[in-house]
């Protein structure tokens, strides 16, 4: 390679013999545009500690397999799907990458400008998301006043508690409300909750299955059942089958059942728009297909085959922005598919991240009857008398494209030419 150093040329040579003899699966994934360079050199050093060639050639497979038949991918995404099969199908790897892992354990700093130094922690991937959590149960303390983003209070919290020194809101008011007392912050910092998805067989050692990491994604089934074995760690039971029984509670069927709460987030891992990676729990649960609040029969069900977390961000999105229009489709083999057509007209499609974890979510029957839309016979009216309010014409508008969607990908066609073209919506 003209004009690279010895390193990069030897580095670009070793990773273009990997993509031809060691994981040439995935690398026809990179030359068929499904990865970028990036992507893959990101899946390959997930592979790096599989030494058996025969379990490698499983893993190319299977890893290609699931990154060709997921849709819409991101580098999260890519890592995590080929971690969880490295996981799955090669334990002792596995097992040998975190105790290697542990002897990485270490404190860094580094200088960033003339000004501030970066202080780099590295820890198991449980303790780091319980220390994110609770430093933001620290910032979470301040009043409205603090001019700080939360990334510098995030910083100046970590330094504080580190240092041994309190933290203080910058307000500069003499009676500021901030709770950041020590017996206010304990209080809080009482509530955190660290999510882990597991099999059964898996925590009782029948089964190498991965777990998943709320906020980090896949873990192996060891490290998964190290966690179960730890002294604040609390086992719950998740029934799926449980879910045949209702998923809305009786009191608001506005609100999921806590195992259809649990069910949805541990089934997409994160946030439903492609490319976002905000944690499944730290998500609103939006209904895909709009709840109808006047009249619940006509609008969406609380049901996994409707619900998906949604980052506070992307479901002001969805709900306040034209022309963003979301569906979510149980195919026939039961996978659980993401679909999102932006305002100008470009959809996209994804896997539901977790179907390898939860495969059953989608075979189970809904309780709710299935709802029939008449693309013809929506009319949002027009002018200051309307027969809908705003929010039930923009639902209607948004459930006519989605009857359409499926019905084109079906190979129905259109009962009327003009909805090829929706143009701006009546309402």
């Amino acid at each position: 390679m003209t004009g690279s150093r010895q390193f990069t040329a030897e580095r670009f040579v070793d990773r273009a013999i990997s993509m031809m003899e060691r994981v040439p699966e995935l690398g026809k994934l990179m030359r068929d545009g499904v990865l970028t360079p990036g992507w893959f050199h990101a899946a390959l050093a997930q592979t790096e500690g599989v030494l058996d060639e025969d379990v490698l050639a499983v893993i190319d497979h299977e890893a290609a397999a699931r990154l060709r038949e997921m849709g819409a991918l991101s580098a999260s995404r890519v890592e995590m799907t080929v971690n969880g099969v490295v996981a799955e199908y090669d334990a002792d790897a596995a097992l040998a990458a975190r105790e290697a892992a542990k002897v990485g354990k270490k404190v860094v700093t580094a200088p960033v400008d003339t000004e501030l130094s970066e202080l780099s922690v590295t820890a198991a991937a449980e303790d780091v998301e319980l220390a994110k959590k609770s430093l933001d149960t620290v910032v979470e303390g301040v009043c409205e006043g603090d001019p700080r983003s939360k990334q510098v209070r995030r910083s100046d919290a970590a330094i504080a508690r580190l240092r041994g020194v309190p933290f203080t809101c910058r307000c500069g008011e003499d009676d500021c409300p901030a709770r950041l007392s020590e017996e206010e912050i304990a209080g809080r910092a009482s509530k955190i909750v660290l999510h882990v998805i597991a099999r059964r067989e898996s925590l009782e050692g029948d089964s190498e299955t991965p777990a998943f990491l709320d906020g980090f994604g896949p873990i192996s089934a060891e490290h998964a059942r190290e966690v179960a074995q730890r002294g604040d760690t609390t086992a719950r039971t998740l029934d799926v089958g449980e879910l045949m029984n209702g998923t809305a509670q009786a009191a608001d069927g506005y609100r999921p059942t806590a195992a259809c709460d649990t069910a949805v987030r541990a089934l997409h891992g994160e946030c439903s728009v492609i490319g976002c990676v905000e944690a499944a729990w730290n998500c609103d649960l939006d209904h895909v297909q709009e709840y109808d609040h006047a009249d619940p029969a006509a609008g969406g069900p609380t049901c996994p085959c409707n619900l998906v977390p949604r980052c506070r961000f992307h479901h002001g999105l969805k709900t306040h922005v034209r022309g963003w229009v979301d569906d979510l489709i149980v195919d026939a083999t039961g996978v659980v598919w993401t679909e999102i057509t932006t305002p100008e007209g470009i959809t996209v499609r994804a896997r539901a991240l977790n179907s390898w974890l939860v495969p059953e979510l989608g075979l189970l029957p809904c309780s709710h009857p299935g709802r029939v839309v008449d693309v013809d016979a929506v009319d949002v009216g027009s002018g200051p008398v309307r027969p809908l309010t705003r929010t039930r014409a923009k639902h209607r508008y948004r459930m006519r494209i989605r009857a359409a969607n499926r019905r084109a990908r079906a190979g129905v066609p259109m009962p009327n030419a003009e909805f090829a073209d929706w143009g701006e919506p009546p309402f």
